[in-house]
């Protein structure tokens, strides 16, 4: 089962008291030659702290209940057997694909926001 950009996923990543807890991560490419993937987490819009880099609306994914923003200094490279393995077991839930102007902007903000890792920009290829 390949894991394809612009592709969502639940996955667990929800406080101790709650960590089954899941939130949806947009994942930015193709699997790669190494097998590998990043995805970035998106959490609900709490305070101005927050990054606008990319904010998510209601109408631009169906899992976005209420304003929402991409966690870029959260992005991680992940194995691409590791995901499928969760979604086997069920830990992870595939979701709905972004659309295509939503999923550009957030493909876009992996390199233009100032929270990306550094390692994060060198493989994403960011200029």
């Amino acid at each position: 089962m390949p894991i394809y950009r612009a592709g969502t996923l639940l996955i667990p990543s929800g406080p101790s008291h709650d960590p089954d807890l899941k939130h949806l991560h947009v994942v930015c490419n193709d699997t790669d030659d190494d097998g590998n993937n990043l995805i970035v987490p998106v959490a609900s819009w709490t305070n101005d702290l927050c990054d606008d880099t990319c904010i998510l609306l209601p109408h631009e994914h169906d899992f976005v209940r209420h304003k929402s923003w991409v966690v870029y200094r959260n992005c991680t490279i992940v194995a691409a057997s590791g995901l499928e393995r969760g979604i086997v077991e069920m830990q992870i839930a595939p979701h709905a694909d972004m659309n295509a102007a939503a999923f550009l902007r957030v493909r876009n903000g992996v390199c233009r926001s100032k929270h990306t890792p550094r390692k994060i920009k060198r493989y994403f290829a960011c200029t």
